[in-house]
């Protein structure tokens, strides 16, 4: 059951919309795409996510570098767009400077982007002018990165002592338990202390480095919504200090005094999400699936800390025996912890960067990318570090337990040291990756890169100059111009006629000649030649130019060129069309005659999408919920009700819905988990049993259910496919 409600969950979380770190520009009006027209007297941008609009602005400036807008910078259409006004703008050039401040993380970013006005030409070399922001926040990471680790350590050392050390039985210190306990809490006052310093010295970072980047005082700081998050912070900061003084007093420490401790540390790293990527979104599931991350790390690296900071010198207090014994007793206890948290959090993790960007391409060539593949590394290094220990010294010092001869307490406390070095170097890149730009911000597609710029080039051959320009330079038909000289410039007296080859090796194109007209020849300048060029395709392509020569050899240039395609063709054109009740469309699919079927995990109906009509039409069947469809040959809909263990489809023809019950599989204790559904081409039905490790295959004709056994156990079969040969793949989540 509880490997289905997890499949549920990272079903449920694909709904998240994608979010962004900061807020980048999305489009602007005008852009360098296209000129705007003379007169224009507005200037409109629209970002990635809300902004404050008391500490954002829009500044035009014309060719000279004078301000000329009306400095009235102002929202648009509402939080996620800003426009400023100007008086009419002539033919020019104009640049427009940006600032903005998030209201979701409180970052200042900074931008710059230029653009046409009437009847004048861009020259590209204006966009190396264009003013990027940080692609990390240094200063803000180096605020935050202590608070981080402060509520980490807290939160993680105040779980780890109630579900390791508080419910652990202590027959065998029964003797020194009294002295053991009065250090144990000494120790644990230590590290939480110390916890609570950082957070609060982080507090007092975070806002001296936002005034300063605002350049307003603390209090206008604390008025944006950033410091309105940081106030409920550094109150919740001053309780749990409050609550530590309190807690200090007491020499014992007990469940009862370290439950206000928890709650007040759960706040806490609340008002981490509240400022993080996923609550750029808007959207309550993508803050819950942030905490939920930022919790089980905590659990996991702050377990740690308290384990090799508290713990084992708590033991060091025993004689030497009982001080391996406990050692020993506790390793499984702290194991099984931190391996539900390392499970959650490689659930989470990734699930997140899934939804803030799905393009791997684009992860891998952005810093925010890299900063996550080391991330992944030093997480990995530190779970091998637990598997040593789980493996080898846990399971020697088992063997050699009857015979007296363990030795755990040293190698131990050797361990968790270097994961707790680790784990600070994990929580630092976290602070780099919170205070860090998407790649989605990072590799942004501006509209001005829309703009075809063409291509030029200056060739030598032994005794020839070629100057070659060729525009637009896309797919298609493209003008190609050529200047003939000699270095110097001067004009071939010699040469004047040149020939232009156009081929494709890679495709089998051989080299085409290309018609080239004579379009000017005058004396002392270089004679200069015209024609067209036709890419079919992008790709690779090879332009030869020769100089005919009457008195000397000819001499040629072969250019490689690399085209690439008109963006107009390729730009996609999404449509969007609203259910007309609530619901939550799962898995769609096109049946070939003109609808559109969507499962709805909400509710035991399915979806009809007519293309023609483009309305929607629901069909409803006694059961819980639709999950993932397939088609079979006759055209039927087969669906998947998961919770009900049943399988079913839908006639097109009649609109009827038959149902059909899934047998109960081995162990038959628990009840069958069907997900997945793939017709084949004898019109049989495949239905994945995620919980059993079987396939069940359903034949219509005989109305017959037969299981296939998979060999792996805990496989947790997934998604089925089939090939051109009707042969039935599967994937396994589990082991």
């Amino acid at each position: 059951m509880k490997k289905f409600l997890l499949v549920l969950v990272i079903l449920s979380i694909t709904s998240i919309p994608f979010v962004s770190a900061h807020p980048f520009t999305e489009e602007t009006i005008p852009s360098l795409a296209s000129n705007a027209p003379a007169g224009t007297t507005q200037v409109i941008v629209f970002y990635s996510e809300p902004v404050d609009i008391d500490f954002s602005e829009i500044k035009v400036f014309d060719g000279e570098g004078n301000q000329i807008d009306n400095r009235d910078t102002d929202y648009y259409e509402n939080e996620l767009s800003l426009i400023v006004t100007t008086p009419p703008l002539e033919d020019g050039i104009y640049t427009a400077s940006t600032k903005v401040l998030s209201k979701v993380d409180g970052h200042l970013v900074p931008s710059a982007f230029q653009f046409a006005v009437g009847d004048v030409i861009v020259d590209p070399s204006l966009l190396d002018q264009e003013i990027k922001g940080d692609l990390v926040f240094l200063p803000e990471a180096g605020g935050r990165f202590p608070g981080l680790v402060g509520q980490t350590i807290v939160l993680g050392a105040v779980i780890a002592s109630l579900i390791i050390w508080g419910t652990q039985n202590k027959q065998i210190i029964k003797e020194e338990l009294e002295k053991v306990e009065n250090f144990h809490h000494g120790k644990f006052m230590s590290i939480t202390g110390i916890g609570l310093v950082l957070v609060f010295i982080s507090d007092i970072l975070m806002i001296a480095i936002q005034t300063i980047r605002l350049e307003t005082s603390p209090l206008n700081s604390i008025q944006t919504d950033f410091g309105i998050i940081w106030l409920a912070r550094m109150i919740i900061t001053i309780i749990l200090l409050g609550i530590w003084f309190e807690m200090d007093r007491k020499k014992i420490l007990s469940k009862k005094n370290q439950i206000p401790m928890l709650i007040a540390s759960l706040a806490l790293i609340s008002t981490s999400s509240l400022i993080g990527h996923g609550a750029a979104s808007g959207q309550i599931a993508a803050v819950v699936l942030d905490y939920v991350h930022n919790l089980v790390s905590a659990v996991w690296i702050g377990g740690i800390f308290y384990f090799v900071f508290t713990l084992l010198p708590t033991f060091s207090q025993l004689k030497e025996k009982n001080q391996e014994k406990m050692s020993l007793v506790l390793i499984p206890r702290f194991s099984i912890a931190f391996i539900i948290s390392i499970g959650i959090v490689i659930i989470t993790g990734p699930t997140l960067m899934w939804l803030l960007e799905s393009d791997v391409g684009i992860i891998t060539e952005s810093v925010y990318g890299q900063l996550i593949i080391l991330k992944i590394a030093i997480a990995g290094i530190m779970i091998g570090l637990g598997g040593l220990l789980q493996f080898k010294v846990q399971k020697n010092a088992e063997k050699n337990f009857h015979s007296g001869k363990i030795s755990v307490h040293k190698k131990l406390k050797n361990s968790l040291k270097a994961e707790a070095a680790l784990g600070i170097i994990l929580l630092g890149v976290v602070a780099l990756l919170t205070n860090g730009t998407l790649p989605a911000g990072e590799i942004q597609k501006v509209d001005a890169q829309e703009i075809i710029y063409g291509f030029q080039t200056i060739e030598f051959t032994d005794n020839v100059k070629f100057d070659v320009d060729i525009s637009p330079f896309s797919s298609g038909t493209n003008t190609i111009l050529v200047k003939v000289s000699d270095f110097d410039g001067n004009q071939i007296h010699d040469s004047n006629q040149i020939k232009v080859k156009l081929s494709n090796p890679s495709k089998g194109i051989s080299p085409i000649e290309i018609p080239i007209e004579l379009t000017k020849q005058e004396k002392d300048d270089p004679i200069e030649f015209q024609g067209e060029l036709t890419f079919g395709f992008s790709g690779e392509w090879l332009v030869e130019i020769e100089a005919q020569r009457s008195e000397n050899a000819n001499e040629s240039k072969l250019l490689n060129l690399l085209v690439k395609p008109r963006l107009g063709d390729i730009q996609t054109q999404i449509t969007e069309y609203e259910l007309p009740e609530d619901a939550k469309p799962l898995y769609p699919l096109y049946d070939g005659s003109n609808s559109i079927w969507i499962s709805d995990a909400s509710a035991p109906r399915l979806w009809q999408f007519s293309l023609e009509t483009q309305e929607f039409t629901s069909y409803s069947f006694d059961g819980l919920t639709t999950t993932f469809l397939t088609q079979d040959s006759k055209g039927n809909i087969w669906f998947t009700d998961t919770p009900r263990n049943q399988i079913g489809f839908l006639d097109p023809n009649t609109k009827e819905i038959t149902i059909k019950t899934i047998p109960k599989l081995d162990p038959v204790i628990s009840e069958n988990t069907p997900l997945f559904i793939q017709a084949d081409f004898d019109g049989n039905i495949w239905i994945t049993i995620v919980n059993k490790d079987r396939i069940v295959k359903y034949s219509p004709d005989l109305d017959k259910f037969e299981e296939i056994v998979l060999s792996e156990k805990e496989s947790l079969p997934f998604a089925l496919a089939i090939d051109d040969d009707g042969k039935i793949w599967y994937t396994t989540t589990g082991t």
